[in-house]
């Protein structure tokens, strides 16, 4: 009789002290559950960000402060650059016959820098008329879809995003029929439009929008 006692009491210990962990443990599936799902969406964005540049010109070059490029979006992320004109939206790097000039494209840690040179040599500084370009446009690719990125495992330096584009029928140097493929795959994240202010000594760098991260042991990187 004792001995069934002493059973019957640590089944019921068992019950008191398991029960509630039971109820604990369940309780959280569905929270994991929810972040996990969230991350996961969060990831499968393109952030989309307009500046208006028609400030900064006529001038051969332009600097733009954007903190959406923190180091490690720059190290982990695929960025597109696109220049709008009074016809079309074209990727940078690019070169432009008929006026005369490449416009070439570099990034930093907060920062864009987009420079003009003249085709003739390649070298001479080319002045922008502040009627030709309107805006920037940067395309962050955030999305882990394979038919945009790829193999997500390579370093954005050598990301075969171009390659997989060009085999979907994709002509990544148009930036209309660039966002429509994306817009199919992952959300759109538009980060806003915003107007880049000359300053008044007359150099052809943008105000600040937002305070950017400050690192000076970064160079700029070329995007070609």
């Amino acid at each position: 009789m004792l001995s069934l006692t002493i059973l019957w009491t640590l089944i019921c210990a068992a019950i008191i002290i398991g029960y509630p962990l039971y109820l604990f443990n369940k309780s959280s599936y569905p929270k994991e559950s929810k972040l996990d799902h969230e991350k996961n969406m969060g990831s499968n964005t393109v952030e989309l960000l307009s500046f208006d540049i028609r400030e900064q010109l006529p001038g051969w070059s332009f600097t733009l402060e954007v903190p959406q490029l923190t180091e490690e979006v720059l190290y982990n992320n695929p960025i597109l650059f696109y220049l709008e004109s009074e016809n079309n939206c074209l990727k940078l790097p690019l070169n432009n016959a008929p006026m005369g000039y490449r416009a070439s494209v570099y990034k930093n840690v907060g920062k864009v820098y987009v420079t003009f040179k003249s085709l003739k040599d390649g070298v001479s500084n080319f002045y922008v008329p502040a009627w030709h370009l309107s805006k920037l446009k940067i395309l962050i690719i955030k999305s882990k879809d394979k038919r945009i990125n790829g193999d997500w495992g390579a370093k954005p330096s050598v990301s075969p995003i171009h390659k997989n584009l060009t085999k979907a029928g994709i002509n990544i140097h148009d930036y209309e029929d660039m966002l429509g493929y994306f817009s199919n795959i992952a959300a759109i994240d538009f980060k806003g439009h915003f107007i880049a202010k000359a300053r008044p000594s007359r150099q052809r760098t943008a105000k600040k929008i937002f305070s950017p991260v400050s690192r000076p042991d970064h160079e700029l990187c070329s995007t070609g």
